[in-house]
């Protein structure tokens, strides 16, 4: 058998990724907390330095060593990439260690009050103050910037050595546990800096090492070539056969950053949609596709031979297929009306063996000689999927046929080729989130207006066409009426209140900077629990990331149009862009508006059945007539228009229609509601807004001297917020303050600082988040989620 052969680019190359940004960020606020919460040192870091002085010479001396092993092992990394001549690599771990020493010198002046001096580069405390220790910081910075270039079994080693360093630091007497925890947090910083700015390896294996895997799996193959197109999560290499058939090999490196646990959820999560894989681990994501070119050519689908699925020894995954046919991305000219016919055709097979694709666009679309139309690249394909997910294909394919040949005639081919109420029911789906990221860029770039695609498909079949709700825009004069409401808000709070604005920042002032800064960092996290509550409501999967970007933008609408009405729009053409019709999307909000209520009201109602608490709440005597008369009116007009709808016949028609519809909408967005997953997002996402808004709540409490237990600070918001829901004012403006600051009075806190800590709150979960809100309602525009 002759040996693979590899020409032109041999893989590698580099990457920029949103996850050092992300631990540049964490490592940053970790590092600002602990300088915050390290001087002085807390009783547990006191306990540790005292029982380092206690132990054996000989064993601080060992531990001595361990502390050194990070600067040897950083020390060979430099000199090995220098010998080797890794020049770009040298560039970036100098860069690194250089951020890293300029981060030390900032948080010493900042923390310290002063430059760092000599004492920081010795194995010794620095007596002048606290610090993170340079050795750690540098030599972790060097380690972690040169890991993804690293083999595997290099970069593990790397990890224990810095982890182990770090100890040995501490058991040595060398530094104090918070300072090595700082050094380890400030290396992260310098090398995720550095790879932001060069970018870092993206693990793919060198062609040479393909063709050596090839080879050991007994494959013939010849002129490997790093793929054109290289999609996230696969390493793919193109080949010839034997027989001068062309190959696939599609590579899922050990080494390889999208093939990873946490990379591979982090899609899956954050950024689900057509083309995300569902299948974790290299071995798995291999058979998964395996699998599914099988069971689709079983079932006679045109699709791709496949070869072999492997491990090889150096523990890549392996998957090698036979491609069949021309993509017609790379052939646009080759679409055709018959071509069209053929892609409905292949993607009706696909889905009468009980399989459905997930990206169906003319990436996937090859035509063979015979003029056959070839479906491939199944790696997210599902079996025994839910019918919109067939729906989502079959727009996918609709838009794919519209790129090709045209919108009137990719009509007619899809309303020949489907029956009526199926391609009526995949209309929903003519939006941009249901679309593959090529389709996207093409619609871009082409012009391809969805809205008239929608249209004239629903003209084609005579039904209504799926609209959008429409959004209330935000103007001057909304912005004016938002400033004067919080004005007046907070006027009539501190009148009531008789409280002094002076007293209140001076009670601001003197409070715990730390403590602020933990309520701070916890208001911003009751957006994503409320993310997750929507997940579960909705029938329909939702990327995380998107959902949690709408609940910042909400807060962003919940101030500039002060009116829930704009909020439900929001919400509801949201999720009209993932594929829900009006009726369910409203459903959807409903119920989790419903599911927060219910848990509020159950909450409450065990907190003060279980435990010895009140609200101590006094109504004014007349207070239970006026709300009787208020209802007794609103009775009357509900039984009025009853029964004005029933007398006319034109009303009585088109209110009953509209009624059918919105329940069979409402049947299929609470379809499937029992499943544990979508109950345990549901229930469990709105029980950690709670919990959460009421942590941020007990933060700043505790930051001005009054600590409250977590039961009367659930008691005292959720309280509060039911009270603001029910009055029509916007946001609660004043009502919220005014309560929280009562609850917090009843129990126990002053008012001076009770209000305070209100003020703090409220800017932090209300007040603050929009700020954030704005640009997060602008990405969701620009992406066509809203």
């Amino acid at each position: 058998m002759p040996p693979a052969t590899s020409t032109g680019p041999q893989g590698g190359g580099r990457a920029r990724r949103a996850t050092d940004g992300i631990i540049l960020v964490a490592a940053w606020t970790g590092l600002v907390v602990l300088a915050i919460v390290a001087d002085p040192a807390s009783g547990f870091e006191w306990a540790l330095v005292e029982f380092v002085e206690r132990l054996p010479p000989s064993w601080r001396g060992m531990w001595q060593l361990v502390f050194s092993m990070s600067a040897i092992w950083a020390t060979v990394i430099v000199v090995v990439l220098a010998v080797r001549a890794r020049w770009a690599l040298v560039r970036d771990v100098l860069a690194a260690g250089t951020v890293a020493v300029l981060t030390v010198v900032l948080v010493s002046r900042i923390g310290a009050g002063s430059w760092p001096a000599i004492e920081a580069w010795e194995l010794a405390p620095d007596p002048t103050g606290w610090r993170p220790p340079v050795r750690v910081a540098v030599a972790t910075a060097v380690v972690m910037t040169a890991a993804p270039h690293l083999p595997h079994p290099w970069r593990v080693l790397g990890r224990w050595i810095v982890v182990l360093s770090a100890l040995g630091a501490v058991l040595s007497g060398a530094v104090d546990p918070s300072a090595a925890v700082a050094g380890l947090l400030v290396g992260a910083i310098g090398a995720s800096a550095a790879h932001l700015v060069f970018g870092s390896a993206r693990g793919w294996p060198l062609l040479t090492e393909v063709a050596a895997a090839l080879e050991e799996l007994g494959v013939d193959a010849t002129s490997l070539r790093v793929a054109a197109r290289q999609p996230g999560g696969v390493f793919l290499v193109d080949a010839v056969g034997s027989a001068g058939e062309p190959l696939l090999v599609k590579v899922y490196g050990r080494d390889a950053y999208d093939t990873r646990l946490v990379a591979v959820l982090w899609r899956s999560i954050w950024y689900r949609g057509p083309g995300t894989t569902r299948a974790i681990g290299r071995l798995r994501q291999v058979e998964h596709e395996a699998l599914m070119t099988l069971l689709a050519a079983r079932g006679g689908v045109p699709t791709t031979d496949v070869v072999t699925a492997a491990v090889t020894e150096r523990d890549d995954a392996l998957l090698v297929l036979r491609p069949a046919g021309t993509r017609l991305a790379d052939h646009p000219e080759r679409w055709t009306t018959e071509v069209a016919r053929r892609a409905w055709d292949t993607v009706a097979r696909l889905h009468a063996a009980g399989i459905v694709h997930g990206q169906v666009d003319d990436e996937v679309l090859s035509q063979r000689d015979d003029g056959q139309v070839v479906l491939t690249d199944l790696r997210v394909g599902s079996i025994a999927a839910p019918d919109w997910m067939a729906e989502v294909d079959r727009a996918q394919v609709l838009v794919a046929t519209a790129l090709g040949i045209g919108v009137p005639a990719a009509v007619e081919v899809a309303a020949d080729a489907l029956d009526a109420e199926i391609l009526a029911r995949s209309l929903s789906f003519l939006q941009a989130p249901a679309l593959t990221s090529a389709q996207r860029a093409d619609i871009r770039t082409s012009g391809l207006d969805l809205d008239e695609l929608r249209s004239a498909t629903a003209a084609r079949l005579g039904v209504d066409a799926p609209g959008l709700q429409q959004l209330r825009r935000v103007d001057r004069g909304a912005v004016v009426r938002l400033v004067l409401l919080v004005v007046m808000g907070y006027a009539l709070v501190s009148a009531a209140a008789q409280l002094d604005l002076g007293d209140v920042l001076s009670e601001l002032a003197d409070a715990s900077v730390a403590l602020l800064v933990v309520g701070f960092v916890l208001g911003q996290t009751p957006r994503l629990s409320q993310a997750v509550s929507t997940l579960g409501a909705s029938p329909v999967p939702l990327p995380l990331g998107p959902t949690y970007a709408l609940q910042l933008a909400s807060s962003f609408i919940g101030l500039a149009v002060p009116s829930s009405a704009a909020r439900v729009a929001m919400n509801i053409r949201f999720l009209q862009r993932h594929g829900l019709p009006a009726g369910s999307a409203l459903t959807v909000g409903a119920l989790d508006g419903v599911t927060s209520f219910v848990i509020q009201v159950i909450t409450l109602t065990t907190i003060l059945v279980a435990l010895p608490l009140s609200l101590e709440l006094s109504l004014d005597p007349g207070a239970g007539d006026r709300v009787w008369r208020l209802l007794t009116v609103i009775a009357g007009i509900a039984v009025v228009a009853v029964g004005a709808v029933l007398v006319v016949a034109r009303w009585r028609r088109m209110v009953l229609a509209f009624l059918g519809q919105l329940l069979a909408d409402a049947r299929q967005a609470t379809r499937g509601l029992h499943s544990p997953r979508r109950l345990g997002l549901l229930v469990g996402g709105s029980l950690a807004t709670e919990l959460l808004f009421a942590l941020t709540l007990g933060a700043f409490a505790a930051a001005v001297g009054y600590p409250v237990s977590v039961v009367e600070l659930l008691l005292i918001n959720m309280s509060v917020s039911l009270l603001a829901g029910l009055l029509p004012i916007p946001g609660g403006i004043g009502v919220a303050e005014g309560g929280l600051t009562l609850g917090l009075v009843m129990a126990g806190v002053p008012e001076e600082p009770a209000f305070a800590a209100v003020v703090a709150y409220r800017l932090t979960t209300f007040y603050l988040p929009p700020i954030w809100g704005y640009p997060s309602l602008r990405w969701l525009e620009r992406n066509a989620h809203l």
